[in-house]
């Protein structure tokens, strides 16, 4: 689990060989100790970017280094520190949520299955297209069939226990009765036997931390995302600081996600399961409404 405390920005213009246009390069470096020697780095990938683009080495997705090439670049919120060190840290996604991130305790999003064809054709021609997978018929049964099998998976694992959530997309599970490493094979299997969007399992590999949503996202409070990433530029320093305000207003009575019950063949909730529990729940689980 790494998220840097400094960040520094290094930009050019390269020329592409295939069409002799200019191409605008940024680069991020980063650092645990100072921004200079975050600068360090940050000029010297930049200078690699040049250099594969003189050897026609195009960047993917508009941008040359994605998240599974870097630390993910989050501001530091609160950190958790358990007996071996840093077991937790909340950050802030771009967008403005807050996220926990773990790093043994494992967390799987578990996201609604579409319905088969033959419901979405029926339901469609009695409510319309777009609305069949939000109406409460369609989303009840699947939310009740996809717990059955959630709950089936996890008796498959011997002495699994967690505890499972309700989240406006589906589930999510947070394994308590021991850590796993997020870069272990181990982890790997559960993650996929459980359906886990396969971006979130690499992701969780690539970053060496679990993730999960604490905070309502912006979109579902009827609000644009937050005005700038981290680091804050100082000219969108007063903006951002006014964005925040207006969201933390908005999250109110809201939460990401709500409590329904224990799963597992086992019940053990393991010391450092249960100060992540207590941060989860306390932020996460603290309104009626998800988001």
């Amino acid at each position: 689990m790494y998220f840097p405390q400094y960040w520094h920005l290094s930009s050019t213009e390269a020329t592409n060989p295939e069409n002799d246009a200019q191409w605008p390069l940024k680069v991020w470096g980063w650092d645990d100790h100072s921004e200079a020697i975050a600068k360090q780095l940050s000029e010297k990938r930049l200078a690699d970017a040049v250099e594969g683009l003189k050897k026609g080495i195009q960047p993917q997705g508009n941008s040359w280094y994605q998240y599974e090439d870097r630390p993910l670049r989050e501001e530091r919120i609160e950190e958790i520190s358990g007996e071996s060190g840093l077991s937790a840290l909340v950050t802030r996604a771009k967008s403005g949520p807050l996220i926990l991130n773990t790093a043994a305790i494992m967390f799987v999003d578990i996201d609604l299955p579409d319905p088969p064809p033959s419901v979405r054709g029926c339901l469609g021609l009695l409510f319309g297209g777009k609305r069949t997978l939000h109406h409460p018929t369609v989303n009840l049964r699947l939310r009740t069939e996809a717990l059955s099998e959630i709950a089936k998976t996890a008796s498959w694992h011997s002495g699994f226990s967690a505890r499972c959530y309700e989240t406006p997309a589906g589930f999510r599970l947070l394994v308590t009765h021991k850590g796993y490493d997020p870069k272990s094979d181990e982890s790997k299997e559960i993650l996929q036997s459980f359906g886990a969007d396969p971006l979130f399992t690499r992701l969780c590999e690539r970053q060496s931390c679990y993730r999960a949503r604490l905070t309502a996202k912006p979109w579902r409070l009827k609000m644009e995302g937050a005005p700038s990433s981290w680091p804050v530029p100082d000219k969108l320093i007063a903006t951002h600081t006014k964005w925040l305000q207006s969201y933390a207003s908005a999250c109110v009575g809201t939460g990401a996600c709500r409590f329904l019950k224990t799963i597992g063949t086992g019940s053990q909730v393991c010391d450092e399961a249960q100060a992540i529990v207590k941060i989860h729940d306390g932020l996460a689980c603290t309104g009626d409404r998800l988001a």
